[in-house]
């Protein structure tokens, strides 16, 4: 019953699809609740600026010359076969908005912010945009379109409130 996490990084949609739900699967039949019910979370990479032109000019270089991204398709296939998003905060907002069309509800997202040799700088400059742009809009979007039945994501709180309460068996 433990969380699943899929690294979502350099898979495309199909892929990412059948572990989640490979997942989902075997959380229910093992007895642990509903597929809906299981904890999931999402990787997920991102480069920003407040206009997609300057985002695109700027990563370019890091990832031609990034050895786990260059030397293979280039950025712009390669951000529409899988999660990368290189663009303007809404832009992020929406493709990670997107993931569950294929993820389905999921709980947490991590994104990897300091990849392709990017300059410490620049990584803090992206944490505070995604701080400061996207990550509220997506904490609400996520809560406002949760389905009944889909469990918040876990907090240390949750955890240690459960861990305390004595389980109740049959």
């Amino acid at each position: 019953g433990d969380g699943f996490f899929h690294n979502n990084i350099f898979w495309p949609a199909d892929h990412t699809k059948r572990m989640i739900e490979l997942y989902r699967s075997r959380y229910a039949h093992y007895g642990h609740g509903t597929p809906e019910q299981a904890i999931v979370g999402l990787g997920g990479q991102v480069f920003m600026r407040k206009n997609s032109q300057d985002a695109v000019r700027e990563f370019r270089p890091y990832f031609d010359n990034a050895p786990v991204y260059g030397h293979g398709p280039s950025l712009e296939d390669f951000t529409d076969q899988t999660p990368l998003t290189v663009g303007s905060p809404q832009q992020v907002i929406e493709k990670t908005l997107a993931f569950r069309s294929y993820a389905g509800d999921y709980q947490r997202q991590l994104f990897l912010m300091d990849h392709a040799g990017l300059p410490l700088k620049t990584v803090l400059e992206q944490l505070d945009m995604l701080g400061e742009e996207v990550v509220p809009v997506l904490r609400e979007e996520f809560a406002e379109d949760r389905p009944a039945g889909v469990p918040d994501a876990p907090t240390h709180t949750s955890l240690l409130a459960a861990k305390d309460t004595p389980e109740v068996t049959v």
